[in-house]
């Protein structure tokens, strides 16, 4: 991979699976349309004004909705033929999401402990470059 390539692991470019999260937190708050959930998700921290993949979302979207987290309709006041649906979050995707709060914290001390093993290891160097490059 090229160092400069978002996609890049080491550059925090599979951050994907953190999408059910996010969007479980974007909807306690309101109902939404996909088209908007996809660009908060790039407004969040984690994602740093990066757009997700619109299909990995509304993938993720089915998947959630399949598993009675959020449920959707069809919006009556979208433009005719467009069909926005709008998604809301269910009792069982509110539970679903203090699950995630328990799993994300223990992420977070895990993260934390890997941190300080880096610092350690590599008190004075700087991110240079991508450990992914395919050499030739």
């Amino acid at each position: 991979m090229n160092q400069n390539d978002p996609k890049c692991a080491c550059r925090g470019g599979t951050l994907m699976r953190f999408v059910q999260p996010i969007l479980l937190s974007l909807l306690s708050e309101a109902p939404d349309h996909g088209y908007n959930l996809v660009h908060r998700i790039g407004e969040t921290a984690l994602w740093q004004d990066a757009v997700p993949d619109a299909a990995g979302v509304y993938r993720v979207l089915r998947d959630m909705e399949a598993r009675g987290l959020v449920q959707s309709h069809l919006d009556a006041d979208s433009i005719a033929g467009m069909g926005k649906r709008v998604f809301a979050i269910t009792d069982e995707g509110r539970t679903c999401m203090g699950n995630w709060l328990v799993t994300l914290r223990a992420y977070r001390d895990g993260v934390t402990d890997v941190i300080g093993r880096l610092e350690q290891a590599l008190p004075d160097a700087p991110a240079e470059g991508c450990c992914c490059q395919t050499k030739k």
